[in-house]
């Protein structure tokens, strides 16, 4: 009984790591809040379309930051589409990488990783 208490609370530490790197990546990338709400946006616009195939992008950009960038089908895993960002600080060659997971919820696309 002990043993499991102890893999529960193993469980439990690390599941907040596990869904923190987003969240890090974003706020010691640069972009603003309004960068990445602009990039959730481009992101919607690929979920929204009914056959979104793999190698299909939306730009997106922000004239208040002069960030911009792309964000792409990466590929799928079953019904689950990889959408890959690659966003650029203003005057910066050097992209910033995000990969996301959305999995098919009824009508919705839930983000699973």
């Amino acid at each position: 009984m002990r043993l499991i208490g102890i893999l529960a609370l193993a469980a439990l530490a690390a599941a907040p790591a596990a869904a923190n790197p987003l969240s890090r990546i974003l706020a010691t990338s640069g972009l603003t809040p309004q960068d990445t709400n602009i990039m959730r946006q481009a992101e919607q616009s690929l979920l929204a379309e009914a056959q979104v195939g793999t190698g299909k992008r939306a730009e997106w950009t922000n004239p208040d930051s002069g960030a911009h960038g792309e964000v792409r089908v990466a590929g799928k895993e079953g019904d689950c589409l990889l959408l890959q960002h690659q966003a650029f600080l203003k005057d910066s060659q050097d992209p910033k990488q995000v990969r996301r997971r959305f999995c098919p919820s009824g009508a919705d696309w839930l983000l699973t990783q």
